[in-house]
């Protein structure tokens, strides 16, 4: 890991940890400035951000590594993960992470198994994590995680929270606990890198279904998204990100006619269940 990369990290991790205590109860009913405040005078404070901080980090880590050590495993050199810090108010502390390819995919096959692997991989972190926060609740760990505002659930955290709590809402106001505010952000991560279009991890499986064919369903997708962000504008953000940043189209294979095998086409299928239990359609009603 590069130096820079290294202390992008630790920013995040200060980010992320100043988020972790906005939403703490004691701290909700302040803003930023004042929260500040009070954590300069008294720096203990900043433990209560610790659980959100962390199983954030966490499920963030754990999808980028799922990249980078199968791209290893391929002989794909790539970089380690780099993590994005953002404003604790408008981003809860972090823009996400990104790993780079720095060489070329030798197949679909490949190409298959280093795009599934990180929203895999980083489902399964969210998972652990929603579970650790639902089995915290009964034992005593209260600390609700307010945001001020709605938010709509995805299938697999309203999934969860039924079969533990009883309770089947597929909107709610807050989270019990920072664990499933953590876990949340995780399931909306997965499912938004699994968008089929351009180069997001969505992307890659799709071109190693469909190869070079992948670009006119890509851009299908990215029509959709936009008729999409008409009627609820915070899609509108994406939109902009697809076509003007990330883009659409995806690099071949060095060999795109070599076919999947049976494993990697069902962790394509696999990727295709994980954005249906991730995606929220909107996240914010």
């Amino acid at each position: 890991m590069r130096p820079s990369q290294g202390l992008l990290l630790l920013v995040t991790f200060l980010t992320t940890l100043f988020s972790g205590v906005l939403v703490h109860p004691r701290f909700s009913d302040l803003g930023p400035v004042e929260a500040a405040g009070v954590v300069l005078h008294t720096p203990s404070s900043l433990l209560l951000g610790l659980p959100f901080s962390l199983s954030l980090l966490f499920i963030l880590g754990v999808h980028e590594m799922g990249h980078f050590l199968t791209a290893r495993k391929h002989g794909i050199p790539a970089t380690w993960p780099t993590f994005i810090p953002g404003p604790p108010l408008l981003s809860l502390g972090t823009f996400g992470a990104f790993i780079r390819l720095k060489g070329a995919v030798p197949n679909r096959g490949a190409l298959m198994e280093v795009g599934a692997n990180g929203p895999l991989w980083g489902l399964s972190a969210s998972l652990f994590v929603a579970l650790c926060g639902l089995a915290a609740g009964p034992l005593g760990y209260r600390a609700p995680a307010d945001l001020g505002f709605n938010v709509n659930l995805p299938l697999a955290f309203s999934f969860l929270r039924g079969l533990a709590w009883d309770r089947w809402d597929l909107t709610i106001t807050f989270f019990e606990n920072p664990l499933l505010l953590s876990a949340w952000l995780g399931f909306f991560v997965q499912g938004l890198n699994l968008l089929p279009t351009g180069q997001l991890d969505g992307g890659h499986v799709l071109y190693a279904f469909l190869g070079h064919r992948h670009r006119h369903v890509s851009l299908a997708a990215a029509v959709l998204f936009l008729i999409f962000g008409l009627f609820h504008p915070q899609w509108l953000v994406w939109v902009g990100l697809l076509f003007f940043v990330l883009g659409l189209r995806h690099p071949p294979t060095l060999d795109d006619a070599r076919p999947l095998t049976a494993g990697q086409a069902f962790r394509g299928g696999a990727s295709v269940l994980a954005f249906a239990l991730c995606f929220v359609p909107v996240p914010f009603p």
